[in-house]
């Protein structure tokens, strides 16, 4: 079977990042480039391939393209993902999915009306070691939760001056770059918290938070910060064990510990790759939405970050504005 096309719409950091091991994968390839920057496409396509068109559209239509990849800034995600739909392309969106809730059901929406396929690529949760985790929690192999402690505190503002991570306009912030991964690991393990409490070190954006989700009897507490390596971590406390996984959101390895014992699980292969061979099949099977990342899982999980948002008072310029709020989807 031929692999399966791709039309990459951005071609930045993320870009780089997934194309690496797309490249790697036996089931796909890049056909077709679009970015903002003519020559940053032409570099991208050198080196990873795919032809490079003039416009988005052009690219979302080109010969071969199956599926398109956006991977522009969060700001923009909605319209790209607008223009796949109209034009009838299955869409692997990047996240934060869209602004906020409402855009976010509009996109989908829209995608059920035109019978198109749209996922987020909330890449973890297309991997092996945190479905693992899931399905010790799941098990009850450590008994009743009793504590969760979540760490994503990694100093990118030391580190980089990209104006999207400090830029209200295009969706900057700890929340929405780095946090979402804690939400999501939260949501989908234990589902929607019955109470949140969120406090941010607010900015023009916030910088960081403590995010506090609150479910039958445990608590789940999350440090999220862009301003400081406080680590990277995800460690869930029960009567009968515990469950460590360092790096949680790209990590290959999971920890059980049960009755003074430790099981290690660990994956090999590719983390990104993965998540573009199980989009990839889930088109070619027919599928409108992702089977491990639904739109009803996006659609609730930017729900969540969205009430953070409004404890923290980070409401962005986009939300001004009816238009671009998204009620001009078509």
């Amino acid at each position: 079977m031929d692999k399966f096309g791709w039309a990459y719409i951005g071609c930045g950091s993320i870009a780089h990042t997934t194309a690496k091991e797309l490249v790697k994968t036996d089931d796909n390839q890049i056909v077709a480039v679009w970015n903002r920057t003519t020559a940053k496409a032409e570099e991208f396509a050198k080196e990873y391939g795919g032809t490079v068109y003039a416009t988005a559209e052009e690219a979302i239509n080109a010969a071969g393209v199956e599926g398109v990849y956006v991977n522009v800034n969060g700001d923009m995600h909605a319209e790209f993902t607008k223009l796949s739909i109209k034009n009838k392309k299955p869409v692997l969106c990047e996240k934060p999915f869209a602004v906020n809730e409402k855009v976010t059901k509009e996109v989908f929406d829209y995608a059920a009306e035109k019978d198109v396929y749209v996922s987020e690529a909330m890449w973890t949760w297309h991997n092996e070691t945190a479905l693992q985790v899931k399905e010790w929690v799941k098990s009850g192999v450590i008994g009743d939760i009793q504590s969760v402690d979540c760490a994503f505190a990694v100093p990118l503002l030391k580190h980089s001056d990209n104006p999207r991570l400090t830029t209200p306009s295009m969706l900057g912030g700890a929340l929405l770059d780095l946090g979402v991964y804690a939400v999501r690991y939260c949501y989908e393990l234990f589902g929607i918290p019955e109470q949140i409490k969120c406090e941010g070190d607010m900015h023009e954006v916030d910088h960081a938070e403590k995010i506090e989700f609150q479910y039958p009897g445990f608590q789940a507490k999350m440090h999220i910060s862009m301003k400081e390596d406080a680590g990277n971590f995800f460690e869930i406390k029960g009567t009968k064990g515990a469950i460590s996984v360092p790096k949680f959101n790209s990590s290959k390895q999971a920890y059980l510990k049960t009755d003074g014992k430790e099981e290690v699980f660990e994956m090999a292969g590719l983390l990104y790759g993965n998540q573009f061979s199980n989009v990839a099949a889930e088109i070619r099977a027919g599928r409108k939405e992702g089977e491990k990342i639904s739109g009803k899982s996006t659609i609730e999980v930017m729900a969540l970050l969205d009430e953070c948002r409004r404890q923290m008072g980070l409401v962005y310029p986009q939300e001004q504005s009816k238009d671009l709020a998204g009620d001009n989807s078509k």
